[in-house]
């Protein structure tokens, strides 16, 4: 997979969402105290390389949803999710409508110790009419449906 776009919000001086698309090559230039760095920093904690800080979040925005977005292209052509059975991101309606995976990881920024507080694929599911609410149901709902 190859990165190809970040986002983020309400992260360190970035409240509202910003936005960096990744070409074969990407500098990121500017004066010094713009933000340059933060994104840099977004990165390592979006991969795990780094942990966010208690003043990670923006002061503008709202600390219980500091979000860091990454979209990946070139995706594995298929996965296994059970040993038995080989799929893709696509049959599995993990993509987004231009056939990217986009993962959104939000963090409680509101605390001492920022934590995930969700982690998400932004794609595009599909609907049928009278199934169209079954990612809200819960199991039981499910069971009836289902019989």
């Amino acid at each position: 997979m190859r990165l190809i776009g970040l986002t983020v919000q309400n992260f360190r001086c970035y409240a509202e969402p910003i936005s960096v698309r990744f070409d074969d090559l990407t500098a990121l230039v500017g004066r010094n105290d713009v933000g340059k760095s933060s994104l840099m920093d977004a990165l390592a904690i979006f991969f795990g390389a780094a942990k966010p800080d208690k003043d990670d979040a923006s002061k503008l925005g709202n600390p219980k949803e500091m979000r860091i977005t990454c979209e990946f292209d070139q995706l594995p052509e298929q996965l296994i999710v059970d040993t038995d059975y080989p799929t893709t991101l696509t049959a599995e309606h993990l993509t987004s409508p231009a056939g990217t995976l986009i993962i959104e990881k939000t963090y409680n920024g509101s605390i001492g110790t920022p934590s995930v507080t969700s982690i998400v694929a932004l794609a595009e599911h599909p609907t049928t009419k009278s199934f169209d609410d079954l990612l809200s149901l819960k199991k039981a709902d499910l069971a009836k449906r289902a019989a």
